[in-house]
């Protein structure tokens, strides 16, 4: 009887702190859901934050989180926060963490990153219309990406083949100007020797 009263009592203390534990959760969960729609993004992100020590293994409390982070612009912070949400096995909202990821990568200027995250949010809910927006809008910001490295490549070799071509003209007229220089030396020479022989040809003395 005495062992019954202990664990009966064990028990309610056990059940009461869990749904103290639960209740702090749903609590953070609100609180920070009311804070987000108000705007304060800082005391949101406290609560999300605790929501997320509450409990680590649910996908909302890091959805929440990486929501707020993006909008207090921590985009890299958030992405992580929405990775982790994406490998929680008990994620419910899949689409629209995907969607929420690939609008931080976004704005990282991660194109490719976004529009993997896009379609694969489009695969599991097809009828997304803003995601399909969004996606439309960083693929041809990709297409234009990649157009431009292109022609900054064209551009780079085409200035490489110039500065080649400029080399090998300088390296031609400075030929010319040896040969040039050659002639002279020896129109030089031969003025000088014609000279000596006007004067008479004179050997060097024998000692």
């Amino acid at each position: 009887m005495f062992n019954r009263v202990i664990y009966g009592i064990l028990l309610l203390f056990i059940l009461t702190c869990l749904i103290g534990w639960i209740g702090g959760w749903s609590r953070n969960i609100r609180s920070g859901l009311q804070f987000y729609s108000d705007g304060d993004y800082n005391a949101a992100f406290v609560q999300f934050q605790n929501a997320v020590a509450h409990r680590p293994n649910d996908s909302l409390s890091h959805h929440n989180l990486g929501t707020v982070l993006y909008k207090q612009g921590e985009y890299q912070i958030a992405i992580g926060a929405f990775q982790t949400a994406l490998l929680i096995d008990n994620s419910s909202n899949e689409a629209a963490i995907l969607y929420n990821l690939g609008n931080a990568q976004f704005q990282l200027n991660d194109l490719e990153g976004s529009v993997i995250s896009y379609r694969e949010c489009l695969r599991i809910n097809p009828n997304d219309a803003d995601a399909k927006h969004n996606l439309k809008i960083a693929l041809q910001l990709l297409k234009e990406q990649q157009n431009q490295s292109n022609t900054q490549q064209n551009e780079s070799k085409k200035k490489d083949s110039i500065q080649t071509e400029s080399k090998r003209i300088s390296k031609s007229e400075t030929l010319q100007l040896l040969d040039e220089l050659s002639k002279n030396e020896n129109k030089r020479r031969q003025e000088i020797l014609q000279e000596k022989l006007k004067d008479g040809y004179r050997r060097e003395k024998d000692w």
